[in-house]
């Protein structure tokens, strides 16, 4: 006698399900977040739908973002150790994604709630990770001075606006002055950072030429030769952080 009593089948979430679609959508999507925000934010973007969508979204950007840091510093463009954070973003930037995907997220959602917005949880995630479309392009002109920063900075910001605007609602005024300011804050954080480093850059390429001229080729430094440059080199990055002290 047939026993016609199947074993059960363990219950699946569609949300969790990763659609081919997803993937084909991946493209249109950037190009209209870029080129269309307000279209997107507007109309296209659905409020829910899971996280799952927005995730593989976000991680993809965040993929592309990479190798374009990794080939631009493999070429010689770009701030220094650019290529070194490309390759190591290739393999850790899925983990770093889903965190800060979701911390930005929560961040963004309590301020939306402060603003006055209905909308929950899951739809400030999804503006949020779509709005990282615009890392490629800011990575594509990292290496212009200071315009990486300003994109990076600013851009964002207006797209999580747009974003304010039609899918929670919230009047344009507000909006832009929210997350204008955020930007601006950003912008000045940035600014001193790669200001910073450009610097720090610029007196390491000196001091390697000094050293290179005091103590010959580094490949062929001797081990003493080699300890006399690490001192004179800690000693300098000590009266540097001195005298940055005292002026402040």
């Amino acid at each position: 006698m047939e026993n016609n009593n199947q074993p059960e089948q363990p219950a699946t979430d569609e949300n969790t399900k990763v659609d081919p679609s997803m993937l084909e959508s991946i493209p249109a999507y950037m190009k209209q977040v870029i080129l269309n925000p307000v279209q997107f934010y507007s109309s296209t973007m659905k409020k829910s739908g899971g996280f799952i969508e927005p995730l593989i979204f976000m991680i993809a950007m965040a993929l592309i973002t990479a190798v374009i840091m990794a080939v631009i510093g493999l070429i010689g463009f770009g701030p220094v150790g650019m290529m070194a954070m490309g390759f190591t973003g290739i393999i850790v930037i899925p983990v770093i994604v889903t965190i800060f995907g979701f911390i930005g997220a929560a961040i963004a959602f309590i301020i939306w709630k402060i603003m006055g917005s209905e909308q929950d949880f899951e739809t400030a995630y999804r503006c949020v990770a779509y709005s990282y479309a615009y890392a490629p392009v800011a990575a594509l002109v990292a290496g212009i001075p200071y315009l990486g920063t300003v994109i990076s900075s600013l851009w964002p910001m207006a797209l999580l606006a747009i974003a304010s605007i039609h899918v929670h609602q919230r009047s344009e005024k507000a909006s832009w002055a929210v997350f204008g300011i955020l930007g601006l804050v950003f912008l000045l954080m940035g600014w001193g950072a790669e200001s910073t480093g450009r610097q720090m850059a610029t007196e390491m390429e000196g001091w390697s030429r000094e050293m290179e001229q005091k103590y010959g080729d580094p490949e062929n430094m001797t081990p003493e030769d080699a300890a006399k440059a690490a001192s004179e080199f800690f000693k300098r990055m000590q009266k540097e952080q001195e005298s940055s002290q005292a002026g402040e």
